[in-house]
């Protein structure tokens, strides 16, 4: 049970329109449910979906130069571009189901901010689309046949001049840079004061309504990181944080502590953990949460409102 709606969660986060699904799924609920769990895999690069969607002699049927045939060069594939576009998500925008077969039609969405090959991302938007086609077997996909846009994608891996003019400062720590003892948090070992670092941003969207704010380690040894932070319905005129304060009407969502509020850095004993601030430019006045939402709630309304973001990264550690 928990594991379905899991997979169903993380599907509503990639569809753009259910009305596909719902006029195919009366007459191929079978193979159409195969073709969400390989969809939800793609917009959220869980192994457990892929390993779920795939036969274990699944093979693709044009494999790209490089890669392993096979789920564990799907698997690679997916790990090596989530480190290029570490917010890469999957819509699925048709579906057509013939028989035994389901073509998709999908677009891939985030931003260049890591790293491809020797170039290193300054936040450039990526939208490309693609088409999948799969063959269905006892409920698994045993091939698949896609196609890239690779051409777009190509041209805006290469563009260093970043979309957006949005940027998000501290006069505390320079991006990438890293973070003073200070700002740890005063637990599990570290004895810091849990202070944040005065946040600062310019060039925002015209059509920004109002921001959120998260802090994210990626490094967290939990198998998906840990959320410090949670803040959103933060003021459109804002265009500051300080250590100690919010504006007023600004809300804290629960984070991976099950509770609201902002928990500093505290990387294990010997390790470097990177730490991202990710400022949102949302397109609406208030998020209108339900009332006492968790974090991935929280989150799942800020990232369906984000017109924009930008990011400032911090290391911490190694502590002794």
């Amino acid at each position: 049970m928990k594991k379905t709606l899991y997979r169903t969660l993380a599907f509503l986060v990639l569809i753009t329109s259910s009305y596909a699904w719902a006029e195919v799924a009366p007459k191929a609920k079978s193979v159409v449910d195969v073709a969400k769990t390989y969809a939800a895999f793609w917009n959220t690069g869980k192994e457990e979906f892929a390993r779920e969607a795939l036969a274990k002699d699944f093979k693709d049927l044009n494999l790209p130069q490089g890669r392993k045939q096979g789920i564990e060069g799907v698997l690679a594939a997916s790990k090596w571009f989530r480190n290029v576009v570490p917010d890469l998500q999957a819509s699925v925008e048709d579906v057509i189901v013939e028989g035994n077969k389901v073509v998709l039609r999908l677009k891939f969405t985030g931003h260049f901010t890591g790293k491809f090959h020797n170039t290193q991302g300054k936040g450039q938007k990526i939208d490309f689309a693609a088409v999948d086609m799969y063959t269905i077997k006892d409920n698994k996909i045993m091939y698949n046949w896609h196609l890239e846009d690779n051409q777009a994608l190509m041209t805006q891996l290469n563009n260093l001049q970043a979309d957006s003019h949005f940027k998000l400062t501290s006069t505390d720590v320079e991006n990438n840079g890293k973070i003073d003892p200070k700002h740890y948090w005063n637990n599990f070992g570290c004895t810091g004061d849990n202070a944040r670092p005065e946040l600062r941003w310019s060039g925002v969207p015209k059509d920004t309504k109002s921001f959120a704010i998260t802090f994210y380690d990626k490094d967290a040894p939990t198998g998906s990181g840990f959320w410090h932070w949670v803040a959103y319905d933060i003021p459109v005129n804002t265009t500051k944080l300080g250590a100690t304060s919010l504006p007023k009407g600004t809300i804290e969502a629960n984070t991976d502590m099950d509770k609201p509020g902002f928990f500093a850095p505290c990387p294990p004993s010997g390790r470097t953990h990177t730490y991202t601030f990710t400022l949102h430019a949302l397109d609406v006045e208030k998020l209108e949460l339900p009332k006492g939402a968790s974090g991935a709630v929280s989150r799942f309304y800020i990232e369906n409102h984000s017109i924009d973001r930008t990011t400032l990264s911090v290391t911490a550690g190694p502590r002794k």
